[in-house]
């Protein structure tokens, strides 16, 4: 399998559960809905729009009613970060880096946004912006295994750090990442580029 990133969209479960939200991006970590004002039905239900124009494939009128909803709920971080993984879809890195750090700012132990901020800066290039954001994440999140499997792709196919990527491929595959066959396939690959130095001296 090629080595890449993965991420998708928050979700809100329904108006009625607006005690928390139920996210289906990146491993499924939560954001911490306690810390922000409630918000009105009105707001959830441009939320739902914007998922269902999503889910449509209609993603330039699903960012429309992100936009309409950050103009009601200007700190709503969770409608930032969607709208940042819509940008980044959308190729305008830039722009989803702006979202994303609105929406750290709002929450700054916001782990979804984090990981969301380093798969971005990992497609602009900007490979050290990346591993920052991509370990900030795992501070908030520890058991986020997509953000240890994508540190893991960064440091060893972007950094050549070998060492670092095991690590990271491993906590991986020990949270149960759903490729953990393959991660393990990486493992064993890594594992033996690293012992045959010592073999090769060994047989002088």
């Amino acid at each position: 399998m090629t080595r890449g990133p993965k991420g998708g969209m928050i979700r809100w479960a329904n108006a009625a559960a607006a005690s928390g939200l139920l996210c289906l991006i990146v491993a499924c970590a939560t954001a911490p809905w306690a810390r922000q004002k409630p918000v009105s039905v009105q707001s959830h239900d441009l939320f739902a729009r914007a998922l269902a124009a999503q889910d449509a494939h209609d993603e330039g009128r699903a960012a429309d009613l992100l936009r309409q909803l950050i103009a009601l709920n200007p700190k709503l971080a969770s409608a930032h970060t969607n709208l940042g993984v819509l940008l980044a879809r959308a190729g305008r890195l830039d722009e989803a880096v702006v979202e994303y750090e609105r929406a750290i700012a709002l929450v700054p132990a916001d782990a979804v946004a984090y990981y969301n901020l380093g798969l971005a800066h990992r497609r602009r290039g900007a490979f050290a912006e990346a591993e920052v954001a991509y370990r900030r994440a795992l501070e908030h999140n520890p058991s986020q295994a997509d953000a240890h499997y994508n540190l893991g792709i960064l440091y060893e196919l972007y950094l050549n750090r070998p060492s670092d990527a095991l690590v990271q491929y491993r906590a991986a595959r020990d949270l149960g990442i759903p490729d953990a066959e393959t991660v393990s396939g990486w493992i064993r690959g890594l594992e033996q580029r690293a012992a045959a130095p010592q073999e090769k001296e060994g047989t002088r």
